[in-house]
């Protein structure tokens, strides 16, 4: 039999895909490894939504081919950054857009593509075991240690994050399942590659998506995670729309809680009079809503709904009639152009909301989009004054902020 091993630097999205390549090539007779030297084939799933990331993933893939085994680049990386993966790299590729077509790299497997359900659970790679690991692993052996251990790291988790932070959820309380509505997306935003990479916008069928929240109620999941790249757009290319599937899954009797990710503001706007008696059924405890600036002449720059007031109306409605659910969001420093009045706007806007928690990420200029185009660029350095002018101003209202280096963001949250 056939040894696969599988890697990825990407998102909760590709993440899914990955889980469902993994179980395509596991239903046609491969066994999956651990390591990569173990391995006749290596499939890497990577990134491009950040500079950073691409080439994280462009050095992972000089490093993957050291192994004797074959190697396939999926994910967005190959549709995004072709020229530079090209130089570096000349086997087969699939990208995110194309991955119905994967059965063409594997002519010889029986069961298709098409035949594997949409991925619920995130794809983990696989690793070495650390020591850390194996502290981990003998503490969870043992019940009653396990138990007193797992009580601590989540209170740990908690009083750092909040119990309604996506992290603490995600981490304290596994596992999250996904529900997955649609891919690609109908934005046009000018600093964006995703659309690139994803493809045209489609929905997935809402019958299919009250099956697969069944099917894991009934196998004991209890927190989901409802997520698309454009996800408030969902139904309108299938006859239907967002509210109606948050309608109809709220409306299925348990004892479950859902987060909602990555809502661009002009759906809140479109549907905030929607959402008030599916909230008031208490299912729905977490909303994303990326707005990305508190600046409309930024939005406008940026190509996202640019109605600063109208976005700030539906987000206090939304706080008003749903008090218990908590709201995040995403902003971007040092768009081209950026003022300090615009970014001054963004902390106020912020301010005015009281997010329970947000995101701040560098902007990183992608080649071939619109805002690489837009001039003045903001210097680094400057950009990194305002990350640090950011974090001090979250600070002194009530928020612990973290940083993370890698990916160039930081994440804030309101303090328990």
């Amino acid at each position: 039999m056939k040894k696969a091993y599988l890697t990825s630097n990407a998102c909760r999205r590709r993440l899914l895909d990955a889980s469902r390549i993994q179980n395509y090539l596991y239903r046609n007779g491969y066994v999956i490894v651990k390591k990569p030297e173990d391995a006749d084939l290596i499939i890497f799933i990577a990134c491009s939504f950040h500079n950073n990331l691409a080439d994280h993933g462009l050095k992972k893939v000089k490093e993957l081919k050291k192994y004797d085994a074959e190697l396939i680049v999926a994910g967005c990386l190959p549709e995004v950054e072709k020229e530079k993966l090209s130089k570096i790299f000349n086997g087969k590729t699939i990208s995110t857009k194309n991955l119905d077509k994967i059965d063409e790299l594997f002519p010889e497997n029986k069961v298709k593509f098409s035949e594997i359900e949409d991925a619920n659970l995130l794809f983990e790679n696989p690793t070495p075991e650390t020591l850390a690991e194996h502290i981990h692993t003998t503490l969870n052996s043992v019940p009653h240690i396990k138990n007193i251990y797992t009580k601590t790291r989540n209170y740990v988790v908690k009083s750092l994050l909040g119990k309604q932070s996506l992290i603490y959820l995600a981490f304290a309380r596994q596992p999250l399942c996904h529900i997955r509505t649609s891919w690609g997306c109908m934005g046009n935003c000018s600093y964006c590659t995703i659309k690139k990479s994803t493809g045209p916008f489609h929905s997935k069928p809402l019958e299919d998506c009250l099956k697969e929240f069944k099917e894991a109620l009934k196998k004991g999941y209890r927190y989901f995670l409802i997520l698309g790249v454009d996800v408030g757009a969902y139904g309108l290319d299938i006859n239907s729309s967002l509210p109606e599937l948050l309608d109809e899954i709220t409306k299925i009797p348990g004892d479950y809680e859902i987060i909602l990710r990555g809502l661009n503001p002009r759906w809140l706007v479109k549907y905030i009079d929607d959402l008030s008696e599916i909230l008031s059924r208490k299912k729905i405890v977490k909303i994303g809503v990326s707005v990305q600036s508190g600046s409309s002449r930024i939005l406008k720059l940026m190509n996202r709904y640019s109605n600063v007031e109208k976005i700030k109306n539906a987000c206090l409605q939304l706080k008003e009639m749903s008090p218990d659910t908590s709201l995040d969001t995403h902003y971007i420093v040092g768009f081209p152009t950026e003022t300090e009045e615009d970014f001054q706007k963004t902390l106020q806007f912020i301010r005015d909301i009281d997010y329970d928690e947000g995101y701040f990420f560098r902007f990183s200029s992608r080649t071939g989009t619109e805002a690489e185009k837009i001039e003045p660029k903001i210097p680094e350095e400057e950009i990194t004054r305002r990350i640090k002018q950011a974090r001090r101003y979250l600070k002194t209202h009530g928020y612990n902020t973290f940083f993370f280096t890698r990916w160039r963001f930081f994440f804030y949250t309101k303090k328990v």
